[in-house]
Protein backbone atom coordinates (compact mmCIF):
# COMPACT_ATOMS: atom_id res chain seq x y z
CA UNK A 1 0.00 0.00 0.00
CA UNK A 2 3.08 2.16 0.38
CA UNK A 3 4.06 2.04 -2.82
CA UNK A 4 0.89 2.56 -4.48
CA UNK A 5 0.75 5.85 -2.24
CA UNK A 6 4.17 6.53 -3.00
CA UNK A 7 3.85 6.50 -6.68
CA UNK A 8 0.48 8.29 -6.41
CA UNK A 9 2.77 11.33 -5.44
CA UNK A 10 5.29 11.04 -8.43
CA UNK A 11 1.81 11.97 -10.07
CA UNK A 12 1.13 14.67 -8.31
CA UNK A 13 4.83 15.83 -8.15
CA UNK A 14 4.87 15.77 -11.97
CA UNK A 15 1.61 17.87 -11.83
CA UNK A 16 3.39 20.65 -9.54
CA UNK A 17 6.07 20.95 -12.20
CA UNK A 18 3.64 21.39 -14.75
CA UNK A 19 2.22 24.52 -13.43
CA UNK A 20 5.43 26.27 -11.92
CA UNK A 21 7.96 28.18 -13.85
CA UNK A 22 11.01 26.08 -14.86
CA UNK A 23 13.08 27.93 -12.70
CA UNK A 24 11.67 27.55 -9.31
CA UNK A 25 10.93 23.76 -9.77
CA UNK A 26 13.44 22.99 -7.11
CA UNK A 27 11.93 25.78 -4.40
CA UNK A 28 8.46 23.81 -5.34
CA UNK A 29 9.33 20.73 -4.98
CA UNK A 30 11.58 22.04 -1.69
CA UNK A 31 8.11 23.06 -0.30
CA UNK A 32 6.38 20.23 -1.24
CA UNK A 33 7.97 17.56 0.70
CA UNK A 34 8.70 19.98 3.62
CA UNK A 35 5.10 20.79 3.90
CA UNK A 36 3.99 16.89 2.91
CA UNK A 37 6.34 15.57 6.15
CA UNK A 38 4.77 18.24 8.01
CA UNK A 39 1.21 17.25 8.06
CA UNK A 40 2.26 13.53 7.82
CA UNK A 41 3.65 14.09 11.46
CA UNK A 42 0.81 16.51 12.29
CA UNK A 43 -1.73 13.47 11.03
CA UNK A 44 0.10 11.37 12.74
CA UNK A 45 -0.17 13.35 16.03
CA UNK A 46 -3.43 14.25 15.78
CA UNK A 47 -4.87 10.18 14.44
CA UNK A 48 -2.49 9.05 18.07
CA UNK A 49 -4.10 11.39 20.36
CA UNK A 50 -7.83 10.78 19.01
CA UNK A 51 -7.02 7.32 19.01
CA UNK A 52 -5.56 7.28 22.74
CA UNK A 53 -8.86 9.32 23.40
CA UNK A 54 -11.09 6.70 21.81
CA UNK A 55 -9.32 4.09 23.18
CA UNK A 56 -10.74 4.55 26.88
CA UNK A 57 -13.88 3.16 25.62
CA UNK A 58 -13.70 1.03 22.18
CA UNK A 59 -11.39 -1.94 21.82
CA UNK A 60 -7.95 -1.17 19.88
CA UNK A 61 -9.48 -3.45 16.64
CA UNK A 62 -12.73 -0.87 17.02
CA UNK A 63 -10.23 2.29 16.85
CA UNK A 64 -8.15 1.60 14.49
CA UNK A 65 -11.20 0.79 11.88
CA UNK A 66 -12.64 3.65 12.59
CA UNK A 67 -9.38 6.05 12.34
CA UNK A 68 -9.03 3.76 8.82
CA UNK A 69 -12.35 4.48 7.79
CA UNK A 70 -11.95 8.65 8.42
CA UNK A 71 -8.53 8.07 6.36
CA UNK A 72 -10.53 7.11 3.69
CA UNK A 73 -13.16 9.47 3.79
CA UNK A 74 -10.78 12.73 4.19
CA UNK A 75 -9.13 10.71 0.47
CA UNK A 76 -12.39 10.54 -0.65
CA UNK A 77 -13.53 14.46 0.49
CA UNK A 78 -9.98 15.53 -0.99
CA UNK A 79 -9.77 13.80 -4.77
CA UNK A 80 -12.57 16.55 -6.40
CA UNK A 81 -9.83 19.15 -5.55
CA UNK A 82 -7.28 17.31 -7.54
CA UNK A 83 -9.07 17.71 -11.35
CA UNK A 84 -7.89 18.87 -14.37
CA UNK A 85 -7.10 22.35 -14.89
CA UNK A 86 -4.48 24.43 -16.23
CA UNK A 87 -2.45 27.36 -14.35
CA UNK A 88 -2.04 30.22 -15.67
CA UNK A 89 2.17 30.03 -14.10
CA UNK A 90 2.18 27.44 -16.61
CA UNK A 91 5.12 28.47 -18.76
CA UNK A 92 4.95 27.03 -22.55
Amino acid sequence: MASVGYSASLLLQDRLLAVTRQDTHGHALGLHTSGMLTMQAVGAALGGALGGALAQWLPPADVMTLLAAASVLVTLALTPGLGHHRSPLVST
